[in-house]
């Protein structure tokens, strides 16, 4: 248990590999504190970013809570915690209350449209 926040120590989900940045690139799987801390970061809000640009097509902003989990938002207001990738899409359709759908052709409409516009 972490003696800061109370949380449960746990594995990582394998949505959190560093291995596709290259700043962690050959970096050992187990990571302890403040080893690369900076990178872990960074390729985390950069996560966080490509996610949003996914889910403002629902209505949703995902942000990062302290490095270990995220909190996932509409915009009524309401949030719910997410613990890592793998149980954001469940709690994503549920703040929604629409099924998602990777293949969406709106979807796939929508985020090309929002990378030509960055470009």
């Amino acid at each position: 248990m972490c003696v800061l926040c109370g949380e449960l120590i746990r594995s990582f989900h394998w949505t959190d590999s560093y291995e596709n940045d290259e700043n962690l690139k050959g970096q050992n799987v187990l990571i302890s504190a403040n080893e690369n801390a900076r990178e872990r970061k960074r390729a985390r809000l950069k996560r966080v970013g490509l996610l949003n640009r996914i889910l403002a097509f629902y209505g949703l902003k995902i942000d990062d809570w302290q490095g270990t989990k995220f909190v996932l938002c509409d915009k009524k207001g309401q949030s719910v915690i997410v613990n890592d990738l793998g149980d954001l899409w469940d709690k994503a359709q549920n703040l929604a209350k629409k099924e998602m759908d990777a293949l969406d052709s709106h979807l796939l409409a929508f985020l090309n449209q929002n990378t030509n516009a960055i470009h």
